[in-house]
């Protein structure tokens, strides 16, 4: 498979270009049709990550505890991207962080939703719906200055009815506290179940010693997992920095083993939203050898041409934003 045809184009053209070139292609196939079978083209197309990698890593946050300094410091020794889910309306309170290092202490990171207090979210009415999460994201756009999109639902409770309601108010993701153990990522960003919490739940309430091990080797047996992982993976941990006062060694630890993996790309929550959704809206022919990418992130992708089901051959693209190709076998 090659490359026969690249042009980029600015976003303001696409739009009338797509057109003139459906017209154009309907006439040239009604003169000169192509025929073809999934007996000499069989192609899948599947996303990857950016930079073609097969594997990702979000790191979740939730509260904005005082504790978030540390956290936001060992995330930063290691060049990790964390994403916070913040109660604007604890801001400043005791054992908090405070609104005016809001902005700053998470320049390198993503700002979330957390509720404005912090309430269940399983039997609200629809004006306490509109409070704790328009009243949260207008806080914290405010004091940050930056746009804030995701939501990590207080206590993991939800309510699949109010859903409607948290997008009409702007939330495009929100993260339940359901581990999968698993590296999947769902077709509802409204419930995005996490793969773990870190740590698995070492130090829970109760637990014996012998039962802390075990999840600590719970936690590390999936990360191995993880890494050895060949398909397309997204493993995503959640926790709270409030729970590592003891464990900070682990912490470290952990964030420089997953660190600087050339395999892995490392985002934020609403990043990996916005590339997923771009490359969702890539325009494709019927034949699958034409790609358009009308959005403003550079995406990539494999098609995998399975004519031959012995020896199926692989190709990773590249498509920059503007940008139409043209592939053949």
């Amino acid at each position: 498979m090659k490359l026969i045809y690249k042009e980029h184009y600015s976003l303001k053209t696409i739009s009338s270009f797509f057109v003139l070139f459906l017209c154009v292609t309907q006439l040239l196939y009604s003169q000169y049709p192509v025929v073809w079978s999934t007996k000499d083209r069989n192609l899948s197309i599947k996303m990857q990550f950016p930079e073609g990698k097969t594997k990702a890593l979000i790191l979740s946050f939730d509260d904005g505890p005082k504790e978030d300094r540390k956290l936001v410091s060992l995330l930063n020794q290691y060049n990790l991207k964390g994403t916070f889910h913040i109660n604007s309306g604890r801001l400043s309170d005791e054992g908090m962080i405070t609104r005016e290092e809001l902005k700053t202490l998470f320049s390198r990171h993503e700002v979330s939703l957390h509720g404005y207090n912090h309430q269940g979210m399983t039997h609200l009415s629809n004006i306490d719906y509109i409070y704790e999460i328009g009243e949260d994201r207008r806080t914290l756009e405010q004091v940050s200055g930056r746009l804030v999109r995701g939501l990590a639902y207080p206590f993991g409770n939800y309510n699949v009815e109010a859903i409607p309601i948290i997008r009409d108010l702007g939330i495009e993701y929100a993260r339940t506290v359901k581990d999968t153990q698993a590296f999947d990522i769902p077709e509802n960003f409204m419930l995005w179940h996490p793969s773990t919490h870190m740590f698995a739940n070492a130090n829970f309430m109760g637990n014996s010693p012998e039962e802390d091990q075990k999840e600590y080797e719970k936690f590390y047996n999936l990360t191995k997992a993880f890494l050895k992982e060949k398909d397309l993976s997204l493993y995503y941990i959640w926790g709270h920095s409030w729970e590592y006062s003891k464990k900070w060694d682990k912490v470290e630890a952990f964030f420089k083993k997953i660190s600087n993996n050339e395999e892995i790309h490392y985002t934020t929550h609403i990043d990996l939203v916005d590339y997923i959704n771009a490359f969702k809206s890539i325009i494709i022919s019927v034949d699958k050898t034409q790609f358009l990418n009308n959005s403003a992130v550079d995406l990539f992708f494999t098609v995998s041409d399975y004519s031959d089901l012995k020896k199926p051959k692989v190709h990773t693209i590249e498509l920059a934003s503007g940008e139409m190709i043209s592939i053949q076998n």
